[in-house]
């Protein structure tokens, strides 16, 4: 058969590359493809083995490895970590080989009661109630308010102050004039400290105080006083407001109140700031007692910091450990950031009433039932 000149034969186009040729008379002709991950023969077993699961259990069990695997990566990545962390600190208040802060011995400090324990005539019982109190800063109208609401009766109840009834307020004298009247208690607070220490320096120095019967500008804001004076200046304005019957009551406030015992709380004691466990009440460091936020774990050093442990976090751990008759349980103020921070042993109850928050009472009836209340205050600092 002839084809015309001007056509070739299609075979002809076809380039000679010796590329696609494969003879069959080479190895490679024959070997297995090896193009795929998984041999032959398992993925042949796969396949068969998929083709008999319904599909829809394929796509739970897809979910699932997901599922997993997310767990798997939280745990790793975030979970994982704080859990050790979490182990890590526990160890740490376990361990109790190392010296105890407080356990050495300090010098004692002059003008200052280390300890008190109430009287037994004002333990809840009967219809008598406990009415303790969180820091008042000066805010007498919201501390009248308060005692209004839980219909406090002076006949029956008795007032216990966490201390920090002075400063920062527009009424000092008002508050402890007021808790004079009703003849409340109170713990000494790291203003009251100032205030005192103040005191005692313009004493040493000669520099007149009130009379006794002096009681004129009571009712002078004090936070004009903070907002015109500056430093020790300012101490020594308001350390003048009070009279010296109200000095010498400021005076007796004790660091630690030792309340004694009350049902379902057991041993309850009042400070203003904190305790460090396993130290007896005497020996616990009043600075610390009335200025302490955490604690270093590493060497169980409290500090007025934020840097540590909360002490609380610490101290209701250590309780946990004690035999039940041994437990103590704190009520504190202090500390209006954290604000109520109410745990098993210990009661913080400063809800910020001079920066504008509330003013907080926990009631204590002869049950030992706790009930909060409030009162919004005005707020006079930022």
């Amino acid at each position: 058969m002839s084809y015309p000149a001007t056509h070739r034969p299609l075979i002809d186009l076809i380039p000679n590359n010796d590329s696609l040729y494969a003879s069959d008379e080479e190895d490679g002709f024959y070997a297995q493809e090896d193009d795929y991950l998984i041999n032959a023969k398992w993925k042949d077993v796969l396949q068969r083995t998929s083709n008999r699961i319904p599909r829809r259990v394929q796509r739970y069990l897809g979910i699932y490895l997901l599922l997993a695997t997310v767990a798997w990566t939280g745990w790793q990545l975030l979970i994982g970590p704080i859990y050790n962390e979490n182990r890590q600190e526990i160890a740490a208040m376990d361990d109790i080989s190392q010296p105890q802060f407080g356990s050495n011995l300090r010098p004692e400090f002059k003008g200052m009661i280390q300890l008190k324990t109430l009287d037994e005539k004002y333990l809840p019982v009967d219809n008598r109630r406990l009415v303790v109190v969180g820091d008042v800063h000066g805010c007498r109208e919201e501390l009248e308010a308060l005692l209004q609401k839980v219909a406090f009766d002076v006949d029956n109840d008795h007032l216990i102050l966490t201390g920090d009834i002075t400063s920062k307020g527009p009424d000092s004298p008002g508050v402890v004039s007021l808790a004079q009247k009703l003849g409340a208690s109170s713990v000494r607070g790291n203003h009251e400290d100032k205030i005192l220490l103040t005191i005692a320096e313009m004493e040493a120095l000669h520099t007149p105080l009130p009379d006794q019967e002096e009681t004129a500008n009571r009712q002078e804001d004090a936070l004009d006083d903070d907002l015109s004076a500056q430093g020790g200046g300012k101490l020594r304005k308001l350390a003048k407001k009070f009279s010296k019957g109200e000095i010498a009551w400021l005076r007796q406030c004790p660091v630690i109140l030792r309340v004694g015992q009350v049902p379902n709380m057991g041993e309850v004691v009042v400070v203003h700031a904190g305790l460090m466990p396993d130290i007896p009440l005497e020996q616990q460091d009043p600075y610390q007692v009335m200025n302490m936020r955490t604690i270093d774990l590493k060497t169980h050093i409290p500090s007025e910091t934020r840097d540590g442990t909360p002490w609380e976090k610490f101290w209701n751990h250590r309780q946990k450990k004690l035999p039940a008759n041994e437990r103590v349980t704190v009520i504190y103020g202090h500390d209006r950031k954290r604000g109520m921070n109410i745990e098993k042993y210990s009661k913080g109850i400063d809800s910020g009433c001079v920066g504008g928050g509330h003013l907080t009472a926990l009631v204590i009836d002869s049950r030992g039932h706790n009930k909060y209340i409030h009162v919004k205050c005005k707020g006079y600092v930022d």
